[in-house]
């Protein structure tokens, strides 16, 4: 194997460059990047928990009592990006209405973690399928009661999959082997586009179909006309 010693630091590198630079081009959305950011940073190390088991097996530059600061930093810019990516790339504006209770979101991620571990643990299904299948199972909710989501989810998931795609197209090019190396290729499907696993792309699209609207559902946000500025 390679010394991957610094690869998913130059990994999270690449995201960081996605991330300030959707944090600098409106400022209006900057304590939204922030604020769901912050929220998810921390699911990184527990999430980690599963996908070392069944999905990967990668190498931390960065352990503070044996949790890899890179997963920490990749959820907090990944959460980011998601949460804001509709909005920047269509130039859309938002106003409040009614805002959502905060227990009926933590209701929800409960929910969709109940079912992650569920899949995972009991039925045996690979976590990133799991977690895939949370992610659509909270959106689902969402949308079911903001329908006028429906189009920042579809297209936020899109663009997420985009990201991830040019992503890992640059990534492997810098580190040929590394999906060889650290993915557990054998307990997924093992299909790969220009060789990038397929199952990234998938968590990518759903990822981004949960974490685009979540905000505006959370905050009680709809979307108004279009503005050019």
């Amino acid at each position: 194997m390679l010394n991957y010693q610094y690869s998913y630091l130059i990994g999270v590198g690449i995201f960081f460059i996605i991330w300030l630079a959707l944090f600098l081009y409106r400022k209006k959305f900057r304590k939204e990047m922030l604020t769901m950011s912050i929220i998810i940073a921390p699911l990184g190390p527990i999430s980690q928990l599963f996908y070392l088991r069944d999905y990967w097996n990668p190498i931390y530059l960065l352990t503070i009592f044996n949790i890899g600061i890179e997963d920490i930093l990749f959820s907090f810019l990944i959460g980011g990006i998601a949460s804001v990516i509709y909005e920047e790339f269509f130039i859309k504006k938002f106003k409040r209405t009614k805002k959502e209770s905060g227990n009926n979101v933590i209701i929800l991620a409960i929910i969709g973690m109940v079912f992650f571990i569920v899949l995972n643990l009991i039925f045996k299904i690979n976590s990133i399928y799991a977690s895939s299948i949370g992610f659509l199972i909270i959106a689902s909710v969402i949308l079911f009661k903001r329908k006028d989501l429906i189009k920042n989810a579809i297209v936020s998931g899109i663009l997420v999959t985009f990201i991830m795609f040019i992503f890992y197209s640059i990534y492997t090019t810098i580190f040929p082997n590394i999906i060889q190396d650290w993915w557990q290729l054998e307990k997924i499907s093992r299909i790969l586009i220009l060789g990038i696993p397929i199952e990234e792309l998938l968590w990518g699209f759903t990822w981004g179909f949960l974490a685009g609207p979540l905000y505006e559902f959370w905050q009680g946000k709809r979307e108004v006309e279009e503005i050019y500025e």
